[in-house]
């Protein structure tokens, strides 16, 4: 009887064992669901805080881009981008100004313990943006210069009219032939040849890959360089802005003569579509854009005033023989400028084809131009196209 006990009681502990064995893993397995369930839900949370911050961060920056598209100088002004509570985190928005027409927005979202950063590149896409753009050309930093051939004949001076002291330059990036009794008070240089000849005086330095003068007719106060000379390129202006703004005060005209008299474009700006023949006794107070020739002759006098430009041709040719004052930017986007006067240029000449100048005038007495579209200044910004350039993230 003993016996037969014993083994039931054995098998009954056998059972017990089991049973708590089973209990424990269960237990454990619970636990792991548990905990596996516990750590989904953190991270299912951790995510939603994430989405939502980066939520919130890009609602910071539409908010900061609607003050930047009202108002681009608020991009200078931090009080404008507070600390700003928004559902259920908040955004801080920080504004870089990079240019007068380039700003960055850094938005930072911050919903429960994440935190998420947006970054958005702004600009001012306009017709005046991309005109400073354009003036950029290391071709403004010359008081004359072309990108064919410069030949200087006759008489006269090129001169500088303000900026005394200061390096003043004309190039050509074609052949330069200066002959007569000519003078010039600032350098000369050109990207293929420069030839001197009878009476020339220059007082700046002579630069180009090959120099031709001989030393008894030709004065070098400078120093003479046989160097290579980089090709200048001439700036393809988009004259846009001068067309819209003579167009918005009734300045545009299908071709224009004028004599005898003055007048003064409204707005500072007349634009004529065809070919322009200004003669003697004419005074223009502004400015004058062509789209074919510009012929200039008689005693006429040109003030540019607060305009860039004096005479500018878009696909047409200058030519001047006026004895009178041309004050302002001469420009020629695609054609030659011919100068056979005895009159007077205070200002800058830019062209892209060749440069002719005869008689017994003075060919520029260098002033620098204003480098401004017309309705803009350097202190202000056009808000009217403030657009995204770039997400960075």
């Amino acid at each position: 009887m003993n016996t037969t006990r014993s083994r039931v009681s054995n098998k009954d502990g056998s059972a017990l064992m089991v049973v708590l064995l089973i209990v424990i893993i269960t237990s454990i397995i619970l636990a792991s669901f548990l905990s596996s369930s516990m750590g989904r839900s953190y991270m299912a949370h951790k995510l939603s805080d994430r989405v939502r911050a980066i939520a919130i961060a890009e609602a910071g920056v539409n908010e900061a881009y609607s003050i930047l598209a009202a108002n681009f100088d608020a991009r200078t002004n931090d009080v404008a981008f507070p600390l700003t509570a928004y559902g259920d985190g908040t955004y801080d928005v920080t504004v870089t100004p990079i240019s007068n027409n380039m700003a960055v927005i850094s938005s930072a979202g911050t919903c429960g313990s994440v935190t998420e950063v947006v970054i958005l590149d702004i600009k001012i896409d306009s017709d005046s943006d991309a005109f400073n753009n354009d003036w950029n050309s290391a071709a403004f930093d010359y008081a004359m210069i072309c990108g064919g051939t410069f030949d200087f004949r006759g008489c006269g001076e090129i001169d500088s009219a303000t900026n005394s002291g200061e390096t003043v330059l004309i190039h050509s990036n074609g052949d330069m032939d200066i002959s007569g009794d000519a003078e010039s008070n600032v350098g000369i240089s050109s990207s293929t040849e420069i030839a001197i000849g009878n009476n020339v005086s220059v007082d700046g330095d002579v630069t180009a890959p090959v120099l031709d003068y001989t030393t008894n007719k030709v004065t070098l106060t400078g120093t003479p360089s046989e160097e290579s000379v980089p090709f200048v390129a001439i700036p393809d202006l988009d004259l846009t802005p001068f067309y819209n703004w003579a167009d918005s005060h009734g300045e545009v005209v299908n071709g224009f003569t004028f004599s005898g008299t003055s007048y003064t474009p409204d707005g500072g700006i007349l634009w004529v579509n065809g070919d322009v023949v200004i003669a003697s006794g004419a005074v223009i107070n502004g400015t004058i854009i062509a789209t074919g020739n510009i012929s200039i002759s008689g005693a006429v006098d040109i003030n540019a005033a607060d305009q860039v430009f004096a005479i500018a041709s878009r696909d047409g040719d200058i030519t001047v023989t006026t004895s009178g004052t041309i004050v302002g930017l001469i420009y020629a986007k695609s054609g030659d400028y011919s100068y056979t006067a005895n009159g007077t240029v205070e200002g800058q000449i830019i062209i892209a084809g060749d440069i002719k100048k005869a008689g017994t005038s003075d060919a520029l007495l260098f002033t620098q131009s204003d480098l401004t579209p017309p309705g803009d200044d350097d202190s202000s910004t056009d808000d009217s196209n403030v657009i995204p350039s770039a997400w960075q993230q």
